[in-house]
């Protein structure tokens, strides 16, 4: 018989099966991770434009405002500085799935008897455009994502409830500009704070809710940076002082 032709001895296959082994601990480490940076950085590319819409939808179209005009009424929220008796805040204008979803089932809006919802249809418009045939699923109820604000109701739970394929929390100021963005979608939640996109990979991501955003960081085990727990988003900003809604 022609050696060439000799099959493998148990030993070389023994020897063939331990190298793959050792390649394959070695690799899939760090394939998997190399998945998991490239999931987290299409998940910032997602908030980073959400962000640049919002800013820039708004810029283009009441920074130079035309008749009929009311912007301001949409800033009709705010966001706590302080936990004084003083109860200082800041004026700013929200925009969540709710308000996307009012835009796509009532995409004619007075402006002059629903102000709050004109200007969510400028934003509204605004991510279709940026985002154009990719699906944005806005869900078949009006429920606020901030409820969805614990461990135990969380943003897996809110696409749950809605039938939505993502959740959105957009605060703006008067001014425009986003002071804190959060978006969940395909299991990661990224936020947009304090100048710096933070990422949240774990099962149980929740959104800030009432509570301090100071939690955005302790959620991913960092150190908030100093004032941030002096940030929150009171339910008194909601009309009857009830979190129930962006809206009456």
């Amino acid at each position: 018989m022609n050696k060439a032709m000799k099959g493998m001895t148990l030993i070389e296959v023994i020897v063939v099966v331990a190298v793959i082994a050792i390649m394959s601990a070695i690799l899939v480490p760090s394939v998997l991770g190399y998945m998991e940076k490239a999931r987290v950085t299409a998940a910032i590319a997602d908030a980073r434009t959400i962000k640049q819409t919002v800013e820039n939808s708004l810029l283009d179209r009441f920074s130079i405002p035309k008749a009929g005009d009311n912007p301001a009424a949409a800033v009709n929220k705010r966001i706590w500085l302080d936990g004084t008796s003083y109860k200082q805040y800041e004026k700013m204008g929200g925009f969540t799935n709710v308000s996307w979803k009012k835009y796509r089932d009532k995409k004619t809006v007075d402006q002059q008897k629903e102000p709050s919802q004109y200007v969510d249809k400028v934003i509204a418009a605004g991510l279709d455009h940026a985002f154009g045939n990719e699906s944005w699923r806005t869900g078949t109820k009006e429920i606020n994502p901030l409820l969805y604000c614990t461990e135990d109701q969380n943003c897996s739970d809110y696409l749950d409830a809605i039938g939505s394929n993502f959740g959105l929390v957009v605060v703006y100021s008067s001014s425009y500009d986003v002071r804190m963005l959060q978006v969940y979608r395909r299991g990661i939640l990224v936020t947009y704070v304090n100048g710096e996109y933070i990422a949240n990979t774990s099962k149980n991501a929740h959104f800030v809710g009432k509570s301090a955003w100071s939690t955005i960081y302790t959620d991913v085990g960092k150190p908030a940076p100093e004032g941030m727990n002096k940030l929150s988003l009171s339910d008194k900003q909601f009309l009857n002082n009830k979190w129930t809604g962006w809206y009456p």
